[in-house]
């Protein structure tokens, strides 16, 4: 019998010391937010907060927190802030969870034991603070007293809290398609393989059409990069470029002949749907060109590495039949003369400037802020840039067999044709630095200078992380060279979809 009831006793206490313990386990949704909040600092920010600019209020917590013993040399009653939990109902009082005031903060705990209930009530909203019904409770939970809000922060999502090189171009999702007038991009699934198409050279500041070509490449990945610390970042070690570039013959005044052009306000221009669009006269090679280029990050440091992009003409031209329509020209107003082998005299009527070999090799590295935040990025580069633009001269020569007139380029036995290749310092100088802010709503901008030409460029978004505006400006700060525009901008939409 004694055992039987020293059995039970045990059995009781052990009984009574588990539930009592439950009961002490059953979470607690303010303790477990003034927890967080009193742990991690940086959790605030995607709650509610305000601060109190009633002078009243500002006196009251100053009071209860001198009441409270805190230090008065930490107190600032020009500086209190609430910090409270997200609302279900927009009509519902605040639950305040901490109130600073200067460098010290009461938690929930402390709210309850030193303000009162009717100071709670009205921080809260609970309570009319202001007119004849002072003191009553609130209807639709306002807060009538004098406060200024913070502005929440959105937590980030996934794609944004990985760090990536090129936010147009994201590297940490399956599929990606981006579609602009300055580019068109497409991630092929899992391979790391890019498709990219382009209008302009950006690399020597001829953004858009101005340099009169387009171009379609296929990016490769060649090494996939091992580092544990910078994978995430970097997913490849060396990317090679490779495909071709067109000429386009987009924005060439299709109703100007070089027989009507007399000086150089004439030369080029536009017409049609692009009427508001600036002039553009330096014409890409009508046979075109290869493109080539690689990035090669350092195995020992990935964030750093080596740029090279180039374009060489398939063959090089000396004379050949032109759709005159079809090509950007000057005025011969240097009195170029032509003076064939044949002994036949033809008159240069105008001057077709034409693109040939284009590039850059550079120096760059990525630099993330704060590792462990991806949210501010840079990128710098530092290099070398190259371009070359022949002059060409346009002549008209009638044929017998059928009874037309066709129009040729030529360079040969030409006199008074100009080569620009560069040749100071500046015009060899590649420098640029890009930014790119990766919070809830990501933006970017970048600052280039190459070919003496300086170009901005910024992109925004207008709805979630899918539909963008991007610009781009460029203007040239030497002497502008007569098939230059010298000030350029163009604004385009840019659609982003991921998967």
């Amino acid at each position: 019998m004694k055992r039987n009831i020293l059995f039970l006793l045990v059995l009781a206490f052990v009984f009574g010391y588990y539930k009592s313990d439950a009961q002490t386990m059953i979470p607690d949704k303010r303790a477990i937010i003034d927890s967080l909040t009193t742990i991690d600092s940086e959790i605030k920010g995607y709650f509610p907060r305000w601060k109190v600019c009633e002078r009243d209020l500002q006196f009251q917590i100053y009071r209860s927190f001198v009441n409270a013993q805190f230090p008065k040399e930490n107190l600032d009653m020009n500086n209190v802030e609430i910090l409270a939990a997200p609302r279900s109902f927009d009509d519902e009082p605040f639950e305040i969870i901490t109130i600073s005031c200067g460098k010290e903060s009461m938690s929930a705990y402390d709210i309850d034991v030193q303000l009162t209930e009717i100071l709670v009530g009205f921080l809260s909203g609970e309570l009319v603070y202001n007119g004849q019904d002072r003191g009553v409770r609130s209807d639709i939970a306002t807060r009538d007293y004098c406060f200024n809000e913070i502005p929440q922060e959105i937590p980030l999502t996934n794609s944004q809290t990985t760090a990536i090189i090129d936010y147009l171009q994201p590297s940490n999702v399956t599929h990606a398609f981006t579609l602009s007038m300055f580019e068109q991009a497409i991630k092929i699934g899992k391979t790391g393989f890019w498709l990219r198409s382009k209008i302009g050279i950006d690399d020597i500041g001829y953004h858009f059409w101005q340099a009169g070509q387009g171009s379609i490449t296929l990016q490769r990945p060649l090494y996939v990069n091992t580092d544990e610390r910078t994978t995430d970042k970097v997913p490849y070690l060396i990317n090679a470029y490779l495909g071709g570039a067109y000429k386009i013959s987009t924005g060439i005044n299709r109703d100007l002949i070089p027989e009507q052009v007399t000086d150089a306000k004439d030369a080029g221009g536009t017409s049609g749907v692009v009427d508001w669009m600036q002039k553009r006269i330096l014409n890409a090679e009508p046979k075109g060109k290869i493109v080539l280029g690689m990035d090669f990050h350092m195995p020992f440091h990935p964030e750093a590495g080596l740029a090279a992009d180039f374009q060489f003409p398939v063959s090089k031209i000396t004379t050949e039949q032109i759709d005159v329509t079809s090509f950007g020209f000057l005025a011969n107003t240097n009195n170029v003369a032509f003076s064939p082998n044949s002994g036949t005299q033809e008159e240069i009527m105008a001057v077709a400037p034409i693109l040939g070999t284009a590039g850059r090799i550079s120096a760059f590295y990525h630099w993330w802020l704060d590792p462990k935040d991806p949210e501010n990025y840079f990128r710098f580069d530092l290099g070398l840039s190259y371009n070359e633009v022949q002059e060409y001269g346009l002549y008209k020569q009638y044929d017998q067999s059928e009874k037309s007139s066709n129009y040729f380029i030529t360079t040969n036995e030409v006199d008074g044709l100009k080569f620009y290749k560069p040749e100071s310092f500046g015009d060899w100088m590649f420098a640029k630095v890009e930014y790119r802010n990766q919070a809830a709503y990501p933006f970017g901008a970048s600052v280039q200078l190459a070919n003496q030409v300086l170009m901005a460029r910024i992109y925004l978004p207008l709805f979630g992380n899918w539909f963008y505006l991007e610009g781009k400006y460029s203007t040239v700060l030497r002497d502008k060279r007569p098939y230059e525009v010298g000030n350029f901008f163009m604004i385009s939409p840019v659609l982003r979809l991921t998967i």
